[in-house]
């Protein structure tokens, strides 16, 4: 009776244990997916390409870049919003033979309209003063989306930074100057430049582009630093009230030219 009794409190104890491994979850080992840079860059592209609207600046360094036909107008800066498919309005600051200058610009389509600098009154911007269509940044042929698809080499995860607290995966890359020369209204069209892009690791919508064009110099060359935030956010693009007309750009350059007489 005892050798029984021990051998069933020996099965008790066995079951018992059996139930209680069993019950205990199993620890699950995997490794974690790594995304390459060109994933990245590609979801990226499409996050772009469903952008409705967005908040931007850009800054530019080094050699003057002459938005028009006469070379008096030479670009520096932008800041303004973006209303998909084809809409922008923008503060702009150039660089003049006098001061630099901010002037108020709205691009519908085709249709550019700018302020006088002095009066800030609004007018058609017209065609002799060359154009400064930003909106060709955002163009799904040619723009930012298709240079993500597309238009990047050497792809190079970099790292992860933050941005406004949000983290970025941080992407090193080259691009021709061919394929910059439409997004970048033609300030770039020679040799390759070196681009670093902060794509956001949440959204993938890029938060920063920064381009550098060696050509221009390659000890002191022109950079770029464009950045988008405010993805999504409402915004109303219309015409503005037009009541002056731009002078002529002969008239400007003959002034321009007394100007640099007196100095």
């Amino acid at each position: 009776m005892r050798d029984r009794k021990a051998i069933l409190l020996a099965l008790l104890a066995l079951v018992t244990f059996l139930f209680a491994c069993q019950s205990e979850p199993t620890p699950v080992v995997t490794s974690t997916p790594t995304i390459t840079p060109l994933e990245i860059v590609s979801r990226s592209a499409d996050a772009m390409l469903s952008v409705e609207s967005l908040h931007f600046s850009i800054e530019r360094d080094g050699a003057l870049a002459y938005i028009d036909s006469g070379n008096l107008l030479a670009f520096k800066r932008a800041q303004g919003d973006f209303q998909a498919p084809d809409r922008m309005r923008a503060v702009i600051r150039v660089i003049t033979a006098f001061t630099p200058v901010d002037m108020g610009m709205v691009a519908l389509g085709d249709e550019q309209y700018t302020t006088d600098p002095i009066t800030g009154e609004w007018g058609r911007l017209p065609p002799e003063w060359g154009q400064l269509d930003l909106v060709v940044i955002f163009d799904p042929e040619t723009g930012i989306q298709q240079l993500l698809k597309d238009g990047v080499i050497d792809l190079e995860l970099v790292g992860m930074e933050e941005i406004d607290g949000r983290p970025q995966y941080r992407i090193s890359g080259r691009a021709s100057g061919e394929r910059m020369y439409d997004m970048t209204l033609g300030f770039i069209g020679q040799g390759d430049v070196e681009l670093d892009i902060w794509i956001d690791a949440e959204d993938y919508y890029v938060r920063r582009l920064e381009i550098v064009d060696p050509v221009t110099d390659p000890e002191d060359p022109t950079t770029w630093t464009l950045e988008f935030s405010n993805f999504g956010q409402a915004v109303e693009i219309e015409a503005p009230p037009v009541s002056y007309a731009p002078p002529a750009l002969e008239y400007v350059r003959d002034m321009a030219a007394k100007v640099v007489e007196v100095w």
